[in-house]
């Protein structure tokens, strides 16, 4: 049954209006000033100062501007940290361009692939729908960079850096995604028509190498092997020659990439704790790493944050940063806007339910590099390295509370040798083969 808005019920929402105490200055102040400054609490700004018993030396933010690369400046970001202080090289950063190149060309053949695997379903099919509706973008998740890395190394940006599609990438992803889904209606229709796999891996091929050249035009060109020089924080000269990306990552960053992991809290009823997930249609490189999500409640999740922190490792997370936050005071706290008492109403949801209803999910991916913990050893706030330049916060650097972390950090990228040892085996057999999630399920939320 449907029921129209009545006149008598516009009348009594009138009345009800004029009798709330306060309504006029209310309505002046948001009128004036806007809903979230005329909400914003003095008391959440004293609370977040800037100040953690724990806390990592990491230097200058970086800047991805108008990309949505966080998920990939994060990860370069914890990796830079060590490289700096190991080969003291202060201000060095590695070039996200180099990543962002391979990215959209594994982007591309995941995408034919899953076209391929799914022209069997018709169009209008949700699966296909999801598929078109974006068929790449800039985002990503830690599973996603790992495998370009394993595949691709790194190099420094100086040997690759920034170019206009780079720093603003929505001309790019157009072009791409309407290539893209050109490609798509040939490639169904070369199934429907039966041909042979191999003719159309050919035609695949061929596709693939005009996204090559499109990119090669807007980012460059990635190098095989390079030279590169610099002077140290102790003004003496370095060089290399020759060197292949590969090299490059083992030699100055060094890491084992199967020992980092990515832990996530989701609260909802359809994701147990302790048991590891995957998603459809999710990821980038075709036969590469796969997305795997361990997921643990909040308590076990929050100590190990802490744990790496004090071992002198930073931390790649994955939050909703839009909620309760503020991009110029560098503030995420559930406390900074008193919206409930602005409007006197009730906007209260638990974290399960913000995301089974599609309130909130993962947005963004930065890097926790501190910690204050009280007298009990409980964190309070947390020192977040952002990747929006210098402009916002305090230098580039924000204050997430304790309450932020609860309700909106999703995701956590974790060393294995803080896990327990249960929670490693469960990881590594569970990993094996992951429960499987639906492609739109918010876990596959791209930061």
């Amino acid at each position: 049954m449907t029921k129209e808005i009545t006149s008598k019920e516009l009348s009594d929402f009138q009345n009800a209006f004029e009798k709330t105490p306060g309504s006029a200055a209310i309505k002046n102040a948001v009128t004036n000033n806007g809903i979230y400054k005329s909400s914003e609490t003095l008391d959440s700004k004293i609370a977040m100062d800037p100040t953690f018993s724990v806390e990592l030396e990491t230097g200058s933010v970086s800047d991805q501007k108008q990309s949505g690369l966080c998920w990939v400046f994060a990860a370069l970001n914890t990796m830079r940290h060590p490289l700096q202080d190991k080969f003291k090289i202060k201000g060095f950063e590695l070039s996200e361009a180099y990543m962002l190149f391979w990215d959209k060309l594994e982007k591309s053949n995941f995408f034919y692939e899953n076209v391929i695997n799914t022209a069997a379903l018709p169009v209008g099919d949700r699966k296909v729908d999801f598929l078109m509706t974006t068929p790449q973008q800039d985002g990503g998740q830690w599973d996603m960079i790992m495998a370009l890395v394993q595949k691709y190394g790194v190099v420094p940006k100086s040997v690759m850096p920034d170019t206009a599609s780079r720093t603003n990438s929505s001309e790019l992803n157009t072009v791409l995604n309407t290539k893209l889904r050109k490609n798509a209606i040939t490639l169904r229709k070369l199934v429907s028509d039966g041909e042979s796999d191999e003719d159309i891996q050919r035609q695949k091929d061929e596709m693939l190498s005009e996204i090559y050249k499109i990119l090669v035009y807007t980012v460059g060109e990635p190098p095989t092997k390079f030279s590169w020089a610099y002077r140290d924080d102790d003004k003496k000269y370095h060089k290399e020659s020759g060197i292949t990306p590969q090299e490059f990552f083992k030699k100055y960053v060094g890491w084992d990439l199967d020992n980092y992991i990515s832990t996530i809290n989701a609260p909802t009823d359809d994701k147990p704790y302790n048991h590891v997930y995957t998603v459809e249609l999710l990821g980038n490189v075709v036969g590469g790493r796969q997305v795997r999500h361990l997921n643990l409640d909040i308590n076990d999740f929050k100590s190990l944050a802490v744990k790496q922190l004090q071992s002198g490792e930073a931390v790649w997370f994955g939050s909703d940063v839009g909620q309760s936050s503020d991009r110029k005071l560098g503030i995420m706290d559930t406390n900074i806007y008193d919206l409930e008492g602005l409007f006197n109403t009730d906007l209260a949801m638990t974290k399960a339910q913000r995301l089974d209803y599609i309130e909130s999910m993962m947005t963004h991916a930065m890097v926790i590099t501190g910690v204050d913990l009280d007298d009990n050893g409980k964190p309070t706030k947390w020192k977040v390295e952002n990747s929006w330049g210098e402009k916002v916060g305090k230098k580039g650097y924000f204050v997430m509370s304790d309450s932020w972390f609860d309700e909106y950090v999703y995701q956590l990228v974790i060393n294995k040798k803080n896990l327990s040892d249960s929670l490693k085996s469960t990881f590594e057999t569970e990993s094996k083969d992951p429960k499987v999630l639906a492609p739109w399920d918010p876990m596959g939320a791209l930061a």
